[in-house]
């Protein structure tokens, strides 16, 4: 019988680590457990906006996850359930229904949200390699965004009856990312043009400035703001009319050059004309 021990499988790994060959969790041996949990926040969403959602997880690089579908208290989806009959991955939950995590992640996202194939991939790599709690992720248009704990701090906070959200915000540990950085659409819209290989996806971050337009200071700031915009908008468009000013042929030489144009013998009896203009006067 294989042994329950890991110590072989650990050292296989520190070996091709040593030869170059660097596994991520995504890549490694199928445990017990999914690598991770995601629920699906259905709600009033129809069928085929939660279906959109389940068919960018079928198209994903990873394919090491559980689905709860969270949908409205005592509805049911006949369609899609018949549709995932054979995929044990996916169960039909009700709203308020908990049950323990059991992936080493749990990704939360509103149906409709689509992924692109490796963003499952490039978020798990940002939590890990900013030891971030909580990765968010804004989606264009979605009115809400998606998020990525790690499991075991979830089950934490459960036990002992804390919130994760006010433990996160206390401790710094809010990460937020621009969803399109990372293959994040809504499913109806086209897919953002992203190259998550390029570079660690630590690198896709959004900072987002709160400002409360109801203090005075900050009010008196984006007004000064405003008249330096306008200002330097109206010092462009001088510029631009004293360029065009300066661009303009001079009437006189434009007419000299028209002249030369027509070569000696027409200068020549233009200048007799003028000549015996002269001489009458």
């Amino acid at each position: 019988m294989p042994s329950s021990d890991h110590s072989g499988g650990t050292a296989i790994e520190e070996e091709l680590r040593l030869a170059g060959v660097v596994l991520k969790p995504l890549h490694t041996p199928r445990q017990a457990t999914p690598l991770l949990h995601i629920l699906i926040r259905a709600g009033k969403a129809t069928d085929l906006e939660v279906a959109g959602t389940i068919a960018s997880l079928f198209r994903s690089s990873c394919q090491d996850f559980a689905v709860d579908v969270v949908q409205a208290d005592h509805s049911r989806r006949t369609k899609l359930e018949e549709w995932l009959a054979t995929d044990t991955r996916f169960t039909f939950v009700q709203a308020g229904y908990k049950r323990p995590g059991n992936g080493a992640y749990t990704l939360v996202l509103n149906a409709g949200t689509a992924l692109g194939v490796h963003s499952l991939e490039a978020m798990i790599d940002s939590l890990v390699e900013t030891q971030a709690t909580v990765l968010r992720a804004l989606v264009d248009g979605q009115s809400g965004g998606i998020e990525l704990w790690r499991t075991a701090d979830l089950n934490a906070h459960a036990e002992a009856g804390t919130d994760p959200e006010k433990a996160a915000r206390r401790a710094g540990g809010e990460r937020w990312i621009a969803g399109n950085a990372v293959g994040l659409h809504e499913f109806r819209r086209p897919k953002p043009k992203v190259h998550l290989r390029k570079g660690a996806a630590g690198a896709h971050d959004l900072t987002i400035v709160v400002r409360d337009l109801r203090d005075r200071s900050t009010r008196t700031d984006y007004e000064q703001q405003i008249r330096a915009m306008e200002s330097r908008l109206h010092k462009s468009e001088s510029e631009r009319r004293r360029l065009e000013q300066g661009l303009k042929p001079n009437r006189g030489l434009a007419r000299a050059q028209a002249i030369i144009r027509r070569g000696p013998a027409y200068i020549l009896v233009r200048l007799k004309a003028r000549a015996g203009r002269i001489q009458g006067s």
